[in-house]
């Protein structure tokens, strides 16, 4: 246990500057979003409606399943979507930019009228509901999300800097198992997401 600690410890240190820029990319679209829906807030329950129907879309109709089932569904579609971020992040680094932009977006829009009611006044609910809804579950999954797209930019990216000049092949190959290596703790990571989300988040916000 203590290898592996220091294992994962130099390897998220190895890759320290492209999780703080995805972290930063985070937290700036977060803030676009909550700016968004406060400024616009007619755009708020449409777009709760889209994100509701797309989930439906995606994991069925969740009030008939078990909690294991909406856990293991949960799990599967992250775990996939994670894949991806990972793994074509080589063209470029695009698709994990995409994912942090629309997640952290997403976000910050859901949170704009629990940051300022008097906006919303139809909307019931408190910030710390809509916390309580997020955190949970969040602790596990967000920096799961980071993890993902910070590498999947990284492998886009790091053979491709001036540094790697004259070695790339070598960086890139290198970069390809440092992802394969980080992708067990992320899905460790996103299967206690899964289980939170649907045996505790679920209990509390109901």
């Amino acid at each position: 246990m203590k290898k592996l600690y220091h294992f994962y410890s130099r390897l998220l240190y190895t890759a320290r500057r492209w999780i703080y820029f995805i972290t930063g990319l985070a937290f700036l679209w977060a803030v676009v979003g909550a700016w968004s829906s406060i400024t616009f807030p007619g755009l708020w329950p449409i777009f709760l409606d889209y994100l509701q129907k797309t989930f439906e879309d995606i994991l069925g109709d969740i009030g008939s399943q078990s909690h294991l089932q909406l856990a293991l569904g949960l799990f599967k579609q992250n775990a996939a979507a994670s894949a991806y971020d990972l793994f074509f992040g080589l063209g470029l680094g695009l698709l994990p930019v995409f994912s942090i932009v629309l997640n952290f977006f997403a976000v910050g829009f859901l949170a704009g009228p629990y940051l300022t009611p008097s906006l919303f006044p139809q909307i019931p609910g408190t910030f710390g509901l809509f916390a309580l809804s997020i955190i949970p579950h969040g602790i596990f999954e967000l920096p799961a999300l980071l993890l993902a797209t910070a590498f999947g930019l990284r492998l886009g990216w790091l053979w491709l800097l001036p540094s790697s000049s004259g070695q790339r092949g070598r960086v890139l190959k290198k970069t390809v198992l440092e992802n394969l290596a980080i992708a067990p703790l992320i899905v460790v990571l996103l299967a206690l997401a899964a289980f939170v989300e649907s045996f505790v988040t679920t209990w509390l916000v109901q």
